[in-house]
Order: structure tokens, then C-alpha cells, then sequence
């Protein structure tokens, strides 16, 4: 066996588990417990998302369009693939589309927005430690349906 197959084995295993623990976790604690989680998980790595451009990019200070391009290549771009996400500029708004679900594409029930509420709170909590006082929103989740996800952001 390769280390190619044998890698590709560890990561089945590791995605059955993840699966697996996911079902136990919303019998015992339910959806709504789960997705409170995952937020908070969103948010924290958003907090260290954020310090990390603005190191890595030696940045001051973030201006929508900075961020918006820094965003997609830095964070996106690696999760999901290059071209499966934008920022839109308007002004004091971003608009954020994000084209392919990384949990579905990895076979992941996406139903309950678990994972949902991951990406809200990475995305939001990126922007608050960026920008300050923001309004953050979903406005379209592909787990409801929609073709892409769809994140507003307003600078206050």
C-alpha cells in the first residue's frame, strides 16, 4: 500500500469518526447546542484569523478592499478552491459569496447548519476584529437550498 492510499485511508477513518460523533452529539445535546458550538468555534478561529493577516500582510489598517482580497486568498481560496468564493465592495458593504459548501463536498450532512454557524461566526467575528463595529448577516445558505451562501457585511 502507498503512503498516498494509506493517507487517503487515515482520512476516511478520521471522516467516519467525525460523522459518527456528530449523530451521538446531536442525539445528547441536540441542534440547537451543536450550532452554539460551532459558532463560538467560527468565532474564535475568526479572532486568530484576523490577527494573523494583519500580520502576515503587515497591515494597519484594513480597508474593505484590503480585506476583501487579502480574505479570499488568505482564507477562502485554501478551504474552498480558488474561485469558489468573492467579495463584493460597495461602499461600507461587503458583500460575501461563497459558491461550494466544504462540508457537503466532503459528504457531510449539512441539514441542521451545524457547519453553518461555523462559517457565520469565522466570518463575522473576522470582520468585527478588523473593522470594529460591524452589522453582519445571511442572507442565502446553500444548506436551505440556495445555490451558493451568501454573508452581508456593514461597516458601522
Amino acid at each position: 500500500m502507498s503512503d498516498k492510499e494509506k493517507e487517503l485511508d487515515q482520512l476516511k477513518f478520521i471522516a467516519s469518526m467525525f460523522r459518527m460523533t456528530m449523530e451521538e452529539l446531536d442525539k445528547v445535546m441536540g441542534p440547537e447546542s451543536i450550532q452554539t458550538i460551532f459558532r463560538l468555534i467560527g468565532e474564535r478561529r475568526g479572532k486568530a484569523i484576523e490577527n494573523r493577516m494583519r500580520d502576515k500582510f503587515n497591515v494597519d489598517e484594513w480597508t474593505p478592499e484590503l480585506f476583501a482580497e487579502k480574505f479570499v486568498e488568505d482564507v477562502l481560496d485554501p478551504a474552498l478552491g480558488k474561485g469558489q468564493s468573492d467579495i463584493k465592495v460597495e461602499g461600507n458593504q461587503l458583500t460575501v459569496s461563497v459558491r461550494i459548501c466544504p462540508f457537503k463536498r466532503a459528504g457531510i450532512d449539512i441539514s441542521e447548519k451545524f457547519y453553518c454557524t461555523y462559517t457565520e461566526g469565522l466570518i463575522d467575528e473576522t470582520a468585527k476584529n478588523a473593522f470594529g463595529n460591524i452589522k453582519f448577516q445571511s442572507e442565502d445558505l446553500i444548506s436551505e437550498g440556495n445555490a451558493c451562501c451568501v454573508f452581508k457585511i456593514e461597516i458601522q
